[in-house]
């Protein structure tokens, strides 16, 4: 455990620092204290620690490893649990794989649903966990999220953490429930194509209609268009005219006290690596001042049109002719090369850019130069490798029925 990790502060910054291992001991008495009334236990001759009807088979959180980036986090989840967990629930009990973090004065349990995990025998498998989870559970007391491989994992501050065993998860991001919302009708699954979704975004007199690269343009008004639907007083807002001297993105997330910080929505095709963000200047000082950022992304399938004799191109630019808006001298295949023909969004992640991934984030992504030789100004790199270090929600269109 010599190698320097991403560490977390107790106002939530990251600290380069070792991991320290902890004891036995060191372990059980974390939980004692976060937990009245618990005590040490046995089962199937594993020491656990029960508290009220739920026995807690605990391990230490700790850095990966090498070569794997500082941020990523991980327990051991050993074969012995398996059967030990069976016996708990034979018993009534409800079973729980917690990973225990620790530095100085910050204690975050990480609750690891143990399901699948039991599901797949366990077998030595290693449950992980993100710096960005930490940081979520120390700043905002109780932070929940779903992993790549739909693992379900809870990082909750020592203080939260027997409330949340009797009486559940409590969301401290109420303001995902617009998006969820949203979700329920917009992430279906099904194909849009080019102009009937142009057509639409024309007859309701959206400003972006005549833009080429219309998805995220139209993911940009079927959003605005739910914001202003909800009955109650919105947490989330779609901000298409900003405030001169104001930041340039698309939402504002707001709270009880009004804008609490901003956020951005991106469209994008599941095959890119990578997402292109916004300036890197802007990003840096709005996170300075606001402490969180959310970029809003939904992801789809692609239909081009170049690999459909072009007739959604063709189609398209006739349309814009008729409506006064192509440039003269017509040019039935403008924008071929890059036109889609449809596409299906079947997937939709929120990130998170704050104070303990900020610099993983920004990255050199090479905007080439503007029309009259300057460079342009450098942009955020988002990763999708990096991804996890960063989501605080996700959704997933229904797969069709064959």
């Amino acid at each position: 455990m010599s190698s320097i990790v991403d560490q977390i502060s107790a106002n939530g910054d990251v600290v380069p620092d070792v991991d320290r291992r902890l004891s036995e001991s060191a372990k059980n008495a974390l939980l004692l204290a976060a937990l009245p009334g618990a005590k040490t236990t046995t089962w199937n001759r594993l020491r656990a620690v029960r508290f009220e009807d739920q026995v807690i088979f605990k391990a230490q959180v700790t850095h990966l490893g090498k070569p794997w980036p500082a941020y990523k986090k991980r327990i051991q989840i050993p074969n012995t649990w398996v059967a030990a967990a069976q016996e708990a629930m034979n018993d009534g009990l409800r079973v729980r794989f917690v990973g225990i973090y620790h530095r100085e004065d910050v204690t975050i349990f990480v609750d690891f649903d143990p399901t699948t995990y039991l599901r797949r025998k366990a077998n030595n498998s290693a449950a992980h966990v993100a710096t960005n989870d930490l940081f979520q559970a120390q700043t905002l007391g109780q932070f929940a999220r779903i992993d790549r491989n739909g693992n379900r994992l809870t990082s909750v501050r020592a203080d939260h953490f027997a409330s949340y065993l009797r009486d559940g998860f409590t969301s401290m991001q109420p303001q995902l429930a617009a998006f969820e919302r949203f979700n329920r009708t917009f992430l279906d699954g099904r194909p849009i194509e080019a102009l009937d979704a142009i057509r639409e975004m024309h007859a309701a007199r959206w400003p972006d209609t005549f833009q080429a690269e219309w998805p995220g343009f139209y993911v940009e008004f079927k959003l605005n268009e739910s914001l202003r639907a909800e009955g109650t007083p919105a947490l989330v807002e779609y901000r298409k005219v900003k405030q001169k001297g104001a930041y340039d993105f698309d939402l504002g997330i707001l709270g009880r006290g009004g804008l609490e910080f901003y956020g951005d929505l991106k469209a994008s095709s599941v095959a890119y690596s990578e997402t292109p963000g916004n300036d890197a200047g802007d990003l840096a000082r709005c996170v300075k001042e606001f402490g969180r950022f959310w970029y809003v992304i939904y992801e789809h399938e692609t239909e081009h049109a170049k690999d459909q004799d072009d007739r959604a191109t063709i189609e398209w630019n006739r349309w814009k002719l008729e409506q006064g808006k192509a440039v003269l001298p017509f040019n039935p295949l403008s924008y071929a090369s890059r036109f889609k023909a449809s596409v299906k969004f079947v997937r939709m992640v929120v990130l998170e850019v704050n104070a303990a991934n900020f610099h993983v984030v920004l990255g050199d992504f090479a905007q080439g130069r503007q029309p009259g030789g300057a460079p342009r100004a450098m942009k955020v790199k988002i990763k999708k490798k990096d991804l996890e270090n960063f989501l605080i929600y996700t959704a997933e269109a229904p797969v069709p029925r064959p």
